[in-house]
């Protein structure tokens, strides 16, 4: 695993022409976002944060697409138990 993770970071360095420090610092950067929107909008559907705080935190268009999400998931179990 470590080596394919290793030749992967290599590869992507060599076609970007980046060092593969930078390409660890952007992978990095990039999970931690992932991260802070999964604990963010988690938060939010639970009801620990309000909705102007989540939309704050990581965007209107997050928040929307969590809402959108939720309903579906929501409108499936009504559908599933009605069924």
């Amino acid at each position: 695993m470590a080596a394919d993770l290793s030749e992967r970071v290599r590869e992507i360095a060599n076609a970007r022409g980046l060092p593969e420090s930078e390409v660890f610092e952007r992978a990095l950067e990039r999970g931690i976002e992932d991260l802070w929107e999964d604990l963010v909008l988690a938060r939010y559907l639970d009801g620990d944060i309000d909705r102007e705080e989540a939309v704050e935190l990581v965007g209107r268009s997050t928040v929307e697409r969590a809402d959108r999400e939720r309903e579906i998931v929501e409108d499936d179990v009504t559908w599933g138990l009605d069924a």
